[in-house]
Formats: structure tokens, sequence, C-alpha cells
């Protein structure tokens, strides 16, 4: 193994201490070029990939317990426009409106929508339901 995979698990925790306070960011650092500077000194492959994955396993606790950062959107603004002109700006739009009066209720369901449900279930692997039912 070379420098790549250090310098890769390296990365990836600079890229976690960016999102830390300032102390919490210069002692996580600190730890890892001391850790960096521990891997120039090994020459054997398998304890340099047994020392890497112990690196990565920190980077990984830290990626827990650290808040990711808040990206803020640019570029781009959604803009609608309602049926009396109005200007709404970054709204997510209007629901299509829905019917006042339907065919479809509990007692007379909708095929299309009873179709729909079986192929979903058949998808998701329930079979029947022969193990709710018992033996009777």
């Amino acid at each position: 193994m070379g420098a790549n995979p250090t310098l890769r698990v390296y990365r990836s925790l600079l890229r976690v201490a960016a999102s830390m306070s300032s102390e919490q960011r210069l002692a996580a650092l600190e730890e890892a070029r001391s850790e960096i500077a521990f891997f120039r000194n090994l020459s054997d492959s398998q304890e340099i990939a047994r020392q890497v994955k112990i690196f990565e396993d920190k980077v990984a606790f830290v990626r827990m317990q650290t808040p990711k950062l808040q990206r803020q959107q640019s570029g781009r603004t959604r803009i609608v426009y309602g049926k009396d002109g109005t200007k709404h700006v970054n709204c997510l739009g209007t629901l299509p409106e829905k019917a006042r009066w339907t065919n479809w209720d509990g007692k007379n369901m909708d095929p299309d929508s009873v179709a729909r449900h079986h192929h979903t279930l058949k998808r998701a692997g329930f079979v029947n339901n022969a193990h709710a039912k018992g033996f009777f």
C-alpha cells in the first residue's frame, strides 16, 4: 500500500473538520498530523493497512459526532404565479385540485388503485396472508 489510502482518509478528516468549532478542529488536525507522521515510519504493508483501518474508524467516529453543514442553495429561484396573477417566490407551487365528487369510496374501490396495491404487495414479498389467518 502506498500513501494513497492514507491521504484519502486524511482528506476525509479535513472535510469533516471543516464543520467543527475552531478548538475541536485544531485538536483533530493535530492528531491527524501525528497519525500521518506515524505512517511515514511504517514499511510493512499489512501494518499500514491495519493502521489505516484504525484511522478510518477514528474518522468515522468523529463524523458521527460532528453536525452536518447546512448547505445553502444558490443560483436558483422558483417563481410560481397564481391564478389571480400573484407572484410567489421560493414556494413549492400548488397542488392539483381534487375533484369535488368521486366515483370511488370504501365500498366501491377504484380498480386501478387495487391493482397498484396488489402489485406493490407482490413486489414487497407479501404473497398471501395465511400467516396472519392461522389454520382454521
